[in-house]
């Protein structure tokens, strides 16, 4: 926040003063005061950085076939680590004649994917899901928990 005048500032500090007490009236100096706000985090949050390193120990997303992402998409959604529209970006098949079995370089293709939808004028919404795709999969390549 920034406060430009002293009118702003005093005004901070009266809603301030109600609570802490620190002013005695609005002309009086402020204090400096030290506070610590605390954060619950859920169990499936703390839970959230251990099962991105264990999904990014389990796939290769720069060596992956259509039934191994099907399976990454599966675990990251079901441990709600992504929404289910990114899953179906990850999950769209990238040829008509793809082999499941056949391993591919995932990251690589959504990024040519993505070069593509910015030159010839993809849409600001798919060209967004893609970003957020290749946000995933750098995520699960270069993990950095």
């Amino acid at each position: 926040m920034n406060i430009n005048n002293n009118v702003q500032a005093n005004s901070i500090y009266q809603m301030q003063a109600t609570t802490s007490n620190v002013l005695k009236n609005p002309g009086d100096p402020v204090q400096n005061k030290t506070t610590t706000d605390t954060v619950n985090i859920s169990s499936a949050g703390l839970n959230a950085s251990s099962n991105w390193q264990k999904i990014a120990n389990n796939y290769d997303v720069a060596n992956i076939s259509q039934n191994e992402m099907a399976s990454m998409v599966t675990s990251l959604t079901d441990d709600k680590l992504i929404s289910s529209t990114d899953g179906l970006y990850l999950m769209a098949p990238r040829s008509m004649n793809l082999d499941p079995g056949v391993k591919f370089d995932l990251l690589a293709t959504t990024r040519k994917a993505l070069a593509f939808d910015k030159e010839y004028g993809g849409s600001a919404e798919g060209i967004n899901n893609r970003e957020r795709a290749i946000d995933i999969l750098e995520k699960l390549k270069f993990p950095h928990f």
